[in-house]
């Protein structure tokens, strides 16, 4: 489920009471966030704190903490069945046998440019499939300057203190 993410993390939290079907009590029972301390978050009197996003991901672990925090991506993550059906086709979804770099009694390299290729032996011979390999370039990036720091506190607040 990809909805344009509400703007505060209050709202975010709320969408995923509203998301479980449950109403204020049932979801602090779920969580383990007081009623209270719910009601002070969905009123904006006081605002949620990493110990309230840990205690959500407890309880719900498909949860993307990317998406409670600052509102990225979707509210979950796809489980291995959607991951799966998302990848069809490829080499385990289809059932295919295979084996990296040489095939049976191939002594040679398995592709002429020395690049593996994984071997699926079918009715009428073997196919070869290229390996893709993923390349991490790091970009110089200008010197981060701290602009805020916060502090949190066990009772559920915090404080935040501008930088430089």
């Amino acid at each position: 489920m990809h909805a344009s993410p509400p703007c505060k993390m209050k709202d975010r939290i709320f969408q995923i009471m509203k998301q479980e079907h449950l109403n204020q009590k049932e979801f602090s029972a779920t969580t383990g966030i007081s009623p209270a301390t719910l009601s002070s978050i969905f009123n904006g009197r006081t605002s949620p704190t990493l110990n309230h996003a840990e205690l959500l991901h407890k309880r719900f672990p498909r949860l993307n903490m990317s998406w409670l925090m600052f509102g990225e991506g979707d509210m979950f993550l796809p489980t291995d069945e959607q991951h799966a059906s998302q990848h069809e086709g490829t080499a385990q979804d289809a059932g295919a046998s295979y084996s990296a770099g040489q095939s049976e009694g191939d002594s040679s390299l398995p592709s002429g440019d020395g690049s593996p290729t994984f071997n699926f032996p079918s009715a009428g011979g073997d196919s070869k499939i290229p390996v893709i390999r993923e390349v991490v370039k790091y970009v110089d990036k200008p010197q981060r300057r701290i602009t805020e720091i916060r502090i949190f506190f066990d009772d559920g607040t915090f404080e935040t203190f501008p930088g430089r």
